[in-house]
């Protein structure tokens, strides 16, 4: 009775089939017990990983003809947590069950399970702890490292009297160091927090085998305590097992086995095994050995301890997956990362208030809010359709005759909503483009279901499947990484744009139905859908989780969204020129992506050319891409590239030739179907007097501006500001002094602080020392040396002082620093940039990326580029910026 994944539904969903049940109140009664619960047990667990995996159908095939669900019920008694998550809907001879999404926000955990299998001791009994204990009871743990307080770790607060319990804890252990006991004795304790009375089944290694894991788990995880087999549970009388049916190794054996099999889970160091103990008590009657008393003293563990893997379930590479244990709390206890270190970003989602597999979206504070952005891009406005993006549509338009007709033809039956035009929905969602597409709209409309238009030029058997899988990684996207915890379908609709201006209509006309609650039925409903929406179409994996540790979305700014919108069909070749902090390495990775998805690519197939080493191995780490320096690049052929993407190209040189040539050269070789070329730049960083090969400002078009910086604190900003406008007054003589006009177009986030200071010392070994104590006073403030690079003029200058300031940061007074992690501080250059080391390098080595921290070390280079390189320098700090410098 496994579960599959139905690969030929007609459903745009993940669809899980169950294969045949028997339903009815009264025909599942009727039914044999162990069938009937199989049955159900399937069903919950295909719930159960819909649930955690963005939704979808439970598929069933109805074994008893005659059934009607109108009169028959469904007989399938589900948990109380599924309450509001699920549908049910009779087609035929199927039974489907809709699943939305689970919500954190309103069941206070991440994700859904049908059992923890974590157990507690409650009073007298033994307790399965629901999934807030469970999460409670964990976060217990993971404080008891902080403070040793064993009083948290049960999910209950115990409310017995301490004498009480502290005279039949010691009873217990008086038995437990006894020989024999006699047959009927009555012992005089009760079951209690510390014991638990059994008999023995009728197999006795069966009961070892059901009853053993709860209670093992139960005493670990709460304060320990004394397990009697043979032991009366109500009148407290030894009954013991008959001799005859023990057998000592088989039993003992078991019972280790049982025990040594418990999944654990570890928050400690020590990892330690579960500590237990096992006795065989004779019990006598009237002097004869009549049978024995299995005691097992079972001590508190420190951490958790299960008795089987959590009941979870989730759907992966097409297949129901039970999460094992550690998967299962390392997502319970999954939570936002700490942004204190980081002022200028702020929430605009959070795991605590979304579905399981969605991400932590951080936004800069000065971009509007996800509402805003939402009611900008995608308004809903009462009593009208709107048509957009408008640039999107109104091409299309012009480009397709009849498309407009089709659409607006398409609409008439719709009073309200929101129609979003793409080129290619696919592309939007991490798809490869279809040839044949002319393009897609999502309409959502009030009281009606999301519907996915897909526009094609030629018809092709494959296109049912390929529309029905856009509209479904649509709707998981939404779900899965826009965090829509409503319900959610989207229903594919295909249509043929003839030569001649008709369509047809390729679609079936009698859709899959879904559930009334389906449909969007209040604007409010229509808006949390778009909110969503402007996550999937503007997110990207920021730079944050790199320095976080866990995986963090931000959100495009309105320019490099323009950008990554373009039609790159029709924008082969395009400079974008930006200022510092304004974002081009994360248009160029996107671009990327997206020129993959366009154009089915290989990352063999894109070429990402950069100056700089370090640069090249952080793109690199990224997947999506080859990525070279110049100097490669000039070196080798690059026969199967197809597309390039150059990065900080003020920086280059023509010293080995004319990489701009060769660059168009290779993506033109196609003439019919050039590559594409894009190009990246800033001419206030350019550090060099050299010819850097760029064309003529007039001859590099098209071009785009990327005017917003959001990168540094208010005062690394201000300061910024300064040394532009000396560069713009005092261009080097390779700059075109037109190209500094954009400065005047800059956009500068506030309100977020930070640090500048200039200082000036008698000798370099004083500055060694001081930067060395200053990187102290940062670590005791919260930073790390990952966040921390210090910055030359040249290479040359690194390795001298490199091992002074390993020096000066190793002398510091450890008595002073409370802990010893500061001896262990290791620099590095910029070459591994996400490594948790201090960076020190060149200015020029470093150009691209960031830290939080910079360090600039007596600054010298020729006076004409002097301050392009101190902006260069400046703009690579986040929040704290110091200017060292000695007397030459």
């Amino acid at each position: 009775m496994s579960l599959k994944v139905d690969l030929e539904t007609n459903f745009a969903e993940c669809v899980l089939n169950a294969g045949k049940i028997i339903l009815g109140d009264t025909q599942r009664k009727e039914m044999n017990p162990e069938l009937r619960k199989k049955q159900r047990e399937n069903i919950l667990k295909a719930i159960c990983a819909l649930l955690n995996s963005g939704g979808g159908v439970v598929k069933a095939e109805i074994e008893n003809k005659d059934y009607n669900y109108e009169i028959h019920g469904v007989g399938l008694t589900m948990p109380s947590i599924f309450k509001d998550y699920l549908d049910e809907m009779q087609q035929g001879e199927l039974f489907l069950i809709f699943v939305r999404s689970w919500n954190a926000d309103a069941s206070g955990v991440r994700i859904a399970t049908l059992c923890s299998n974590l157990y507690y001791r409650y009073r007298t009994s033994t307790d399965v702890m629901d999934s807030k204990e469970a999460l409670a009871f964990l976060k217990g743990k993971t404080q008891t490292l902080r403070n040793t307080d064993s009083s948290s770790l049960s999910p209950h607060k115990v409310q017995v009297g301490v004498r009480n319990e502290y005279n039949i804890r010691a009873s217990a252990a008086a038995v437990f160091a006894r020989t024999q006991l006699q047959y009927l004795e009555k012992l005089n304790f009760t079951n209690s927090l510390h014991v638990e009375f059994k008999m023995f089944s009728t197999e006795e290694s069966q009961c070892f085998h059901e009853s053993l894991p709860s209670c093992v788990s139960a005493f670990a995880n709460t304060e320990g305590g004394y397990i009697f087999f043979g032991v009366h549970d109500e009148t407290r009388e030894v009954i013991g097992c008959e001799k005859e049916k023990i057998d000592f190794d088989m039993l003992k054996a078991c019972i280790d086995s049982c025990i040594r099999n418990l999944p654990v889970h570890h928050f400690c160091t020590q990892k330690h095994e579960i500590k237990y103990a096992v006795k065989f008590l004779e019990v006598h009657n009237q002097g004869t050995l009549h049978g024995y008393v299995c005691a097992v003293k079972v001590e508190q563990f420190c951490c958790a301890v299960f008795s089987k893997m959590p009941s979870s379930w989730q759907v992966q590479d097409n297949c129901v997956k039970q999460l094992d244990t550690k998967q299962w709390i390392a997502w319970m206890m999954e939570a936002d990362p700490d942004l204190s270190r980081f002022s200028e970003m702020v929430l605009a989602l959070s795991l605590s208030s979304t579905t399981p597999r969605s991400r932590t979206v951080c936004t800069h504070k000065n971009f509007e809010c996800l509402e805003a952005q939402q009611k900008r891009y995608f308004p809903v406005l009462p009593d009208r359709m709107v048509y957009t993006p408008e640039s999107v549509y109104k091409e299309l338009f012009s480009t397709h005759k009849g498309l407009k007709n089709l659409i607006n033809k398409e609409m008439r039956s719709f009073s309200q909503g929101i129609l979003i035009f793409s080129r290619s929905w696919a592309v939007d969602v991490g798809l490869q483009e279809k040839q044949g597409v002319i393009c897609d709209a999502l309409l959502l409309s009030q009281n009606n279901t999301p519907r996915l238009y897909t526009i094609l030029s030629e018809w092709d058997p494959s296109w049912k499947g390929y529309s029905r899988k856009v509209a479904r990684v649509l709707k998981q996207t939404l779900v899965n990484t826009g965090g829509y915890t409503g319900k959610l379908c989207v229903t594919p609709l295909i249509f043929l744009l003839n030569p001649d201006n008709t369509a047809k209509t390729l679609h079936d006309l009698d859709l899959q139905i879904y559930p009334n609650s389906y449909n969007l039925r209040t604007t409010q409903h229509m808006e949390a859908l778009l909110r969503s929406l402007v996550i999937v179409l503007l997110g990207f994996r920021s730079f944050l989780s790199e320095e976080l540790g866990s995986e963090v979305f931000s959100l495009l700014t309105d320019k490099q969204y323009e950008l990554l919108s373009k039609n790159i069909r029709m924008t082969r070749e395009l400079f974008v020129h930006g200022l510092p902090g304004s974002g081009k390495t994360i248009l160029a990775l996107r671009i990327m992506e997206k020129i993959r998805n366009v154009f089915h690519c290989q990352p063999d197939d894109i070429l990402y050319i950069c100056e700089n080493q370090p640069l090249k191995n952080f793109v690199s780490q990224r997947h999506v891409c080859q990525a070279v320096t110049r100097k490669t690049f000039m070196k080798n052929d690059f026969q199967k590239i197809k597309h390039i993407i150059i990065d900080e190209a003020q920086n280059f040189r023509t010293e080995d030739g004319d990489w701009y040539e060769k660059a168009k050269a290779i993506t033109q070789r196609k003439k019919d179907c050039p590559g594409i070329l894009w190009i990246f730049l800033d001419y206030f960083q350019t550090t060099h007097l050299s010819c850097s090969g760029l064309p003529a400002l007039t001859a590099q078009y098209p071009r785009e501006e990327l005017t917003r910086v959001i990168r540094n604190a208010d005062p690394i900003a201000k300061y910024l500001q300064e040394v532009m406008q000396e560069v713009r007054e005092n261009p080097p003589c390779n700059i075109p002094p037109a190209s500094l006009e954009m400065v005047h177009k800059a956009e500068w986030a506030q309100g977020i602080p930070g640090y500048v200071e200039i200082m000036e010392y008698l000798d370099m070994e004083d500055m060694v020392v001081q930067v060395a104590k200053k990187c102290h006073f940062l670590f005791r403030n919260g930073y790390s040396p990952k966040d921390i690079a210090v910055l030359f003029s040249k290479a040359s200058e690194v390795e001298i002082y490199k091992d002074k300031l390993l020096r000066a940061m190793r002398k510091r007074n450890t008595s002073q620093l409370d802990g010893e992690s500061d001896l262990l501080v290791q620099i590095q250059d910029a070459s591994d940039i996400m490594a948790n080391h201090i960076v020190l390098d060149s200015v020029r080595r470093f150009s691209g990326l960031e830290r939080n921290i910079v360090f600039g070390f007596n600054l010298t280079a020729e006076p004409d580029i002097f301050h392009n390189l101190l902006l260069c320098l400046a703009s690579r700090a986040k929040k704290h910026l110091y200017i060292l410098k000695v007397p030459i």
